[in-house]
């Protein structure tokens, strides 16, 4: 098996080195997403910004063949890897777009290229080679990975006072331009496309929820089996919610999904593994997690949060922070379900008593608060000496809500 993977890895840096020799045109823009199968993330709202541009062709790469033919409907340019327009694409493209890994494209037919990292959080715990979990990764796996970072010409990110995170993460000296997240632009306004390869229906209930306040939970997943959904009293949230005429919205991770009977309970709405929660976040009036960063994207909309951190302690073991954690939390954090449930109130009740201590986290972490992320990564892929670009005013009076 180990002989397996070493000679896959010695073909694949090969043809990846092979690849260098073919001519790129800078015109070809690819797009692929983690894990390859869906259209989803930072990728999918540049994607969006830049598809119907004259000036640039942009083409989405799938492993998932619904995924293609439904952007095809739409008019977008869309192949499936691994096939012939798939391969082609990569081995052509000037500029390749990805978040996260390589896993949702191959990495030989991007060599010669730039490719450009959009990454999909900021970084509250350790990720990439920091990650207490890469240490007890296979050397092979590891010396993988650590090539595979270095083909990243540029990494972006929120704020220039995270660069260093990102540099050291990916043992890299690649750009880290400072354009901010393309998906933060649905929590200001809705975007053409958004709904593309998503349940309509489901958006459409979660815009015509009928409460006085939405909550919305995203646990973070555990990698050691140890469910969130174990730490929940579905049946006393539910009492707990129609007491004050409220709503939750939950998003599990698509490994932990808990077995609940959509239809045994009124006021909590769990919503499938493939549902894009940005535009939804725009009808939500407080979001809970735990250690996601997506509570700092959700900083952009001014609105409360709070945190259920019952395994503080392990999970900091297990996985790391790069910041202290109560230093960048502004809400109540909650050990216990019952101290959740004074939380939810207390913030329902007072959406503002961590106003100020929002404002100064996410001054922390954005440089632009404005929802025009797509169109900097669009300015600096075009133009990669721009690292800085001005910032984008928004009109007066526009507000994320």
């Amino acid at each position: 098996m180990v002989l397996q993977r070493l000679a896959r890895s010695a073909l694949s840096l090969a043809a990846h080195r092979l690849a260098h020799a073919v001519p790129r045109d800078d015109s070809l823009w690819a797009f692929g997403c983690r894990g390859g199968e869906g259209f989803e993330g930072n990728a999918k709202y540049l994607f969006l910004h830049v598809a119907t541009r004259k000036d640039v062709r942009a083409v989405w790469l799938s492993k998932n063949e619904e995924t293609v033919r439904e952007l095809r409907k739409y008019g977008f340019d869309a192949h499936q890897v691994g096939t012939r327009q798939g391969t082609n694409t990569l081995l052509r493209a000037g500029t390749v777009f990805i978040t996260g890994s390589l896993t949702g494209v191959p990495l030989w037919p991007t060599g010669g290229a730039r490719v450009i990292q959009l990454w999909h959080g900021v970084p509250l715990k350790r990720i990439g080679a920091d990650a207490p979990r890469f240490a007890d990764r296979s050397l092979v796996d590891r010396l993988a990975t650590l090539y595979t970072y270095r083909q990243f010409d540029a990494i972006t990110v929120t704020a220039a006072r995270l660069q260093s995170y990102v540099a050291d993460a990916f043992r890299t000296d690649a750009d880290c331009p400072v354009t901010g997240y393309p998906r933060n632009d649905a929590l200001f306004r809705q975007i053409p496309g958004e709904r593309i390869c998503q349940p309509a229906d489901v958006h459409d209930e979660v815009a015509e929820l009928d409460a006085a306040w939405t909550y919305a939970y995203v646990p973070t997943y555990r990698e050691n089996g140890r469910s969130p959904a174990g730490h929940i009293d579905f049946a006393a949230l539910d009492a707990f919610l129609a007491e004050r005429d409220a709503a939750m919205l939950m998003k599990f991770h698509p490994f932990d999904e808990p077995a609940l009977d959509p239809d045994a309970f009124d006021r909590i709405h769990v919503l499938p593994p493939e549902f894009d929660l940005y535009p939804a976040l725009r009808h939500v009036d407080t979001l809970v997690t735990g250690y996601s960063s997506i509570y700092v994207d959700y900083l952009l909309t001014d609105r409360p949060v709070a945190f259920y951190a019952f395994d503080r302690d392990r999970y900091a073991d297990e996985s790391g922070f790069y910041l202290d954690y109560d230093d960048v939390t502004p809400g109540p954090v909650a050990a216990t379900f019952d101290e959740l449930l004074d939380a939810l109130d207390s913030l329902r009740t007072n959406p503002d008593a961590d106003a100020d201590e929002r404002e100064r986290i996410r001054n922390l972490v954005f440089d632009h608060a404005d929802g025009h992320a797509a169109e900097r990564v669009r300015r600096y892929a075009t133009e990669p000496s721009q690292t800085r670009v001005e910032r984008i005013e928004t009109p007066v009076g526009h507000s994320p809500r």
